[in-house]
């Protein structure tokens, strides 16, 4: 026969007790159902800000980068005296400029947006005609490309605090420069 002991619960030390809280009254759930919105909101709103400003500078950033490769493959075009056929040397310098700036600049825009100018070396005065021969320094340069903000914020939180953004687009100009080299073999000249 198996010996019977009746087992009763122990309260030890680590046992927790339960709380004497209060029940929370319907009103009160009521009431604070738009709290979790607020929140939200505030947690959100410059999460956004923030997630769509690293964008927007990345794309800025790579305009630029883009537009700067551009004129610097320009200016490797123009001192090697290549031209395209039918075209003179600084024609064919911006088709160069436009085929590297993947569409953000062409040679048709209006204003003008790609320049090339020659330098005297000694005196780095601006040759207006002529200055393309051996020696001289060509700059190929974008300017004046405007860059629109994609996600502006407004001119100000209100009651004339200003912000520190701006809806004014930024104006993107970008140079490279080189001593021209000399002519290809067999080449005197070459039409500017």
């Amino acid at each position: 026969m198996a010996l019977m002991v009746p087992v009763h619960p122990v309260r030890s030390a680590v046992t927790p007790k339960r709380s004497a809280r209060r029940p929370v009254s319907g009103r009160r759930l009521r009431r604070s159902g738009g709290n979790a919105i607020v929140e939200a909101v505030f947690t959100l709103l410059p999460t956004f800000a923030l997630v769509l400003a690293f964008v927007d500078y990345g794309l800025m950033i790579f305009r630029w980068s883009t537009l700067q490769n551009a004129v610097r493959e320009g200016t490797r075009y123009a001192v090697t005296f290549q031209t395209v056929s039918g075209q003179g040397q600084d024609a064919s310098i911006e088709s160069t400029v436009q085929s590297f700036a993947l569409g953000f600049v062409k040679t048709s825009d209006n204003p003008q947006t790609i320049y090339v100018k020659y330098y005297n070396p000694v005196t780095l005065t601006q040759i207006t005609s002529g200055g393309n021969v051996p020696g001289n320094l060509v700059q190929v340069s974008v300017q004046g490309v405007a860059y629109a903000w994609l996600a502006p914020l407004s001119g100000s939180f209100g009651w004339g605090v200003p912000f520190y953004r701006t809806t004014t687009p930024l104006t993107l100009n970008v140079y490279s420069s080189d001593i021209l080299g000399g002519y290809p073999a067999g080449v005197n000249s070459v039409q500017e």
